[in-house]
Formats: structure tokens, C-alpha cells, sequence
């Protein structure tokens, strides 16, 4: 393992070397540095499954090495990476989307005792090969890199990163790859880890007891790639912020969390090639969809050991509907738990704030007023009455434009004026950044008037704002990721306008055939 350079010190080299630069990246470095760890990440892969002088590795190298020379360029002097506490960091910037979704790579270089990596403009692909085979596990290498210096410099990195939104990313990157391991344990024929489940689950549900409205900003985040995990572990994160503002017991809200957590999680039965299809289902790939709170329930009570186990009821019934009207049919026209009520409701709201192939994710505010319109019949109407006075009328995480022409982030509601939230600036009247202060729009004047209003919510690619780096490090001017793909088939939420052709096949109480929901 290696350890810390001698005399190395936060924010600065060894001794002789100089001082790291604290200087905010540009935009170009953001990008470039997270192309530079996505591809670190894949040859990690590659190297742990290809022999030695293997093509593919080389390739590998060769890529990394024209990735750091493109940095070099872009920056002018030799780049630097950081790893710290599970997060990723070029410079002071935390590197939001690389942190959430390289989870393993960062495991593997903390394995190594990587806490930065420098590299010289003229790196080889031979001390690139060095510094993969060091990653997966060959501490001899690290005496083979001439131009890639690990552990000469620590960053200093702003006290705010190391709490808050920075461990909320650990923890929703925890969870991401709790749920790829699952699903790789359960296609293998192995139940989940449900002391993993249940730890994890115990940190949210903490985090969130914290500070509720840093967790449901975090649930702007959406993938297209991997859309099921990072809704899976939205729904959860949803779930327990409405247990908690429902009332219920630790012990109660935990079982919830697991719950929302594997609420999806019988969708590991469903081919792959359905849930990525870029098109209309059949009846037969529809059915295959609504099979999965049956498959999942069935495989949470294998991985519990226990069929009456609360979260098996959970995954069983999340999509039964208020009125029965879902799927499965429950037996005895029994309503579906509380529990399942409530998870079904962060589904719903979660669902219809994401991308699908067929349409553009609804407004956080409109997802609120379909949640609505189907209180009573789809959804428990008091459950949807805590959501929304949780989520406030504008919801947390919305952008919105206020009667001065700025655009701010909504951060937390007011407790009894739902349309006068707590909001972050983002951009000025003109479109440049603004500073980052907080405006509490229940504040009036003098006179008794309001200071400030809310003239309406904005799409933030409308303003070219990822929302991940903004709530993160507060970058106005960093690219999302790449979207692979048209993000995953996911059943309409009840309300919600269906994708063309689809088709309800569960069997209604009373009824012989499948239905055809009407558009």
C-alpha cells in the first residue's frame, strides 16, 4: 500500500516540488479530468481480464495516456487528481458525477494508499500500464512510474465538502453499487447482502434525520445509463424524508427505507434489451414489466429468509394503487400497507421527474399536481398531502425565476407558505453567476409586502445548468456526462400520460383480460 509522501502536507507538494495550484479549474479541465477517471475505471476492468501485454490493455494505456496530455494542454502545467473519502477531486473542485458513479474505482486506488495522482505532460503508455496494474492490485509498479507521482500532494478542500452534500454523495454512491451487486448476487442465483441493505439504509435514514432538505436536493440527480439504481435509491432517499415527516418510529422508517431501496428490484428478471428498448412494447414485454413486484417480492423473502418479512409486503404492493385498482390483485381486496402507500408515492413523484424515451421529464411542480389529481384513487390522499407539504409548491431542487429576473435553486420550504420557499441564487438578471446567497421568500418589507415572488420554474437544460454540480461544488459551467441511451422503459405513475402502445395486462378483480389503458 502506499503512503503519504514524507514532509507532504495538506495543499502543498513534498518539499523542492512547489505548491498545488488552489485555483478553480476551468470547465475544459472538469470535463477532460472525469474522461481521464471513466477511463481509469475501464482499465481497471480491462486489466482484470486480459493477461499481460494483452492488446486491450494496451489500448487501454495508450487512450489514458492521450487523455492526460489533452489535460496538460488544457491546463498548461502537469494535472493532478485527488481521491478523498470516496470522492473525486480535480484541484479544490469535487468531481460530482465521476464520485456518484465510479464507486469501485475509488475503492480500488484507497486499497492501493492513492490519496493524488500527478501527472507529467510527457507520461508514457508504459507508466500509465504501471499505474492500472498498481489500481488492481501490483504494488510493485508503483516503482515503475517515472512520470505519474502518487501522493505528493493532498488538496485542500473546503470544510463544507467534508460533511454535508460530500457525504451524501458517498452514501448515495454507496448505494448505487450496493444495488449493482445485488443484482449481479441475485441473476447468480445468491441472495442480497441484507446486513449491507439494512447498514446503508441506517446511514440514510441518519443523514436525513440531519438535514432532510441537503437529501431531497440530492433526488434531482437522474442517469440515463444507469436510470433503475439511481431511481431505486431516489425512491428510498423520498421515502424515509415522507417517514420522517409522517411520524413514524426508527424501526418503522428503516423497514420503509429497505422497501423503497429494493422496491425495484425484481426488474432483474426483465431482460435487458426490453428495459433499454427505444420504442413501443408488446403485451408480452409489458407483462414481463409488471411481473417485477412479484419477482422482487419473491426474492427479498429469499434474501430475508422471511416471506412475512415487512419489506417483502412492500416490494409486493408498491404498484397495487389506493383503491386496488393496481397491480398484483391483493388477496381479499385487502388495501395495500402504509408503507407500501408511501413508497409508491416517491415512485410516482421520481418516475415522472425522469426522462423517458417518449417524453421530457415532468416539472417537479406538475409531478406534484398529477400526485394530486390521483389522491384518493391511485395514491393515499394523506400520504400525497405530507409529500407535498414536504415538497413544498415548488419543490426542493426545482430552479425557479424570481420577480427580479434572478434564477435561484429552491434549498427548503416554509413550514405553512408552501409558495414562499427558501431559495439559492444561481444566475443574475443577466445570465452571469450570481453569488450563492440564500433568500428567504416569506420575508416582507416594511409596508408588509412581499420582498421577492416566484415568477416561474425553469428547465435547467434550458439554462445549461447540471444540477448534480451545481448542488455539489457549486459550478455553473460543468457538462453532465454523456447520456448513453434513452434511459430505461419504466411503467407509467398512475395520472401520468402512457408511452405509446402501452398496455396494462394485470387482471383486474372481476375482470377476464388484460386492459388497455387509455393515453
Amino acid at each position: 500500500m502506499v503512503g503519504p509522501a514524507p514532509g507532504a502536507q495538506a495543499g502543498t507538494r513534498s518539499p523542492g516540488v512547489g505548491a498545488v495550484s488552489e485555483r478553480q479549474p476551468a470547465s475544459g479541465e472538469i470535463g477532460t479530468a472525469g474522461e481521464l477517471l471513466r477511463s481509469l475505471s475501464s482499465a481497471r476492468q480491462v486489466y482484470a481480464l486480459y493477461p499481460t501485454q494483452h492488446p486491450k490493455r494496451t489500448e487501454a494505456a495508450r487512450d489514458i495516456a492521450e487523455l492526460v496530455r489533452k489535460l496538460g494542454e488544457v491546463r498548461g502545467r502537469a494535472p493532478a487528481l485527488f481521491v478523498s473519502g470516496g470522492n473525486f477531486y480535480v484541484g479544490p473542485t469535487l468531481l460530482a458525477w465521476e464520485s456518484l458513479t465510479l464507486n469501485r474505482l475509488a475503492r480500488s486506488l484507497a486499497d492501493a494508499g492513492v490519496q493524488s495522482l500527478e501527472f507529467e505532460v510527457h507520461v508514457s503508455e508504459l507508466d500509465i500500464d504501471a499505474l492500472v496494474r498498481l489500481v488492481v492490485g501490483e504494488p510493485a509498479a508503483l516503482d515503475e512510474m517515472t512520470a505519474v507521482k502518487v501522493n505528493r500532494a493532498t488538496p485542500i478542500l473546503p470544510t463544507a465538502d467534508l460533511t454535508g452534500m460530500a457525504e451524501l454523495l458517498q452514501s448515495y454512491a454507496a448505494g448505487l453499487e450496493l444495488l449493482r451487486q445485488t443484482a449481479a448476487r441475485l441473476l447468480a442465483g445468491r441472495p442480497a447482502d441484507l446486513h449491507a441493505t439494512v447498514r446503508l439504509t441506517e446511514h440514510l435514514a441518519d443523514l436525513i434525520s440531519t438535514d432532510p432538505a441537503q437529501a431531497l436536493l440530492l433526488t434531482t440527480v437522474k442517469s440515463y445509463d444507469e436510470y433503475t439504481y439511481h431511481h431505486m435509491v431516489n425512491v428510498c432517499i423520498l421515502s424515509l424524508a415522507l417517514a420522517r415527516a409522517i411520524g413514524l418510529s426508527r424501526e418503522q422508517s428503516l423497514v420503509l427505507g429497505i422497501g423503497g431501496l429494493l422496491h425495484d428490484v425484481g426488474k432483474v428478471k426483465v431482460p435487458q434489451e426490453i428495459l433499454r428498448k427505444d420504442g413501443a412494447l408488446d403485451a408480452e414485454q409489458w407483462r414481463l414489466i409488471q411481473r417485477h413486484p412479484v419477482d422482487g417480492a419473491g426474492l427479498v423473502a429469499v434474501t430475508t429468509r422471511d416471506p412475512l418479512h415487512p419489506a417483502v409486503g412492500i416490494v409486493l404492493e408498491h404498484h397495487a394503487a389506493y383503491d386496488g385498482s393496481g397491480y398484483p390483485s391483493l388477496t381479499g381486496g385487502r388495501p395495500a400497507s402504509l408503507a407500501a402507500r408511501i413508497v409508491a408515492v416517491a415512485d410516482s413523484f421520481d418516475a415522472m421527474t425522469s426522462k423517458r424515451s417518449y417524453r421530457k421529464p415532468e416539472e417537479r411542480r406538475q409531478a406534484l399536481a398529477i400526485l394530486q389529481a390521483g389522491a384518493g384513487r391511485s395514491h393515499d390522499p394523506r400520504v400525497v398531502r405530507t409529500f407535498v407539504r414536504l415538497m413544498g409548491l415548488f419543490p426542493v431542487g426545482s430552479l425557479v425565476q424570481l420577480s427580479t429576473g434572478d434564477v435561484a435553486v429552491v434549498v427548503r420550504n416554509h413550514e405553512h407558505l408552501l409558495a414562499r420557499p427558501v431559495v439559492r441564487l444561481v444566475l443574475d438578471p443577466r445570465g452571469g453567476a450570481a453569488e450563492p446567497v440564500e433568500m428567504d421568500l416569506a420575508e416582507a418589507n416594511r409596508g408588509g409586502e412581499y420582498r421577492w415572488s416566484v415568477v416561474r420554474t425553469i428547465d435547467p437544460v434550458e439554462v445549461g445548468i447540471d444540477m448534480l454540480s451545481l448542488l455539489a461544488s457549486g459550478r455553473l459551467d460543468v457538462p453532465p456526462p454523456p447520456e448513453v441511451g434513452p434511459g430505461l422503459v419504466h411503467e407509467p405513475a398512475p395520472g401520468e400520460t402512457p408511452p405509446p402502445g402501452y398496455v396494462d395486462t394485470h387482471v383486474a378483480p372481476g375482470d377476464g383480460a388484460p386492459a388497455h389503458r387509455p393515453g
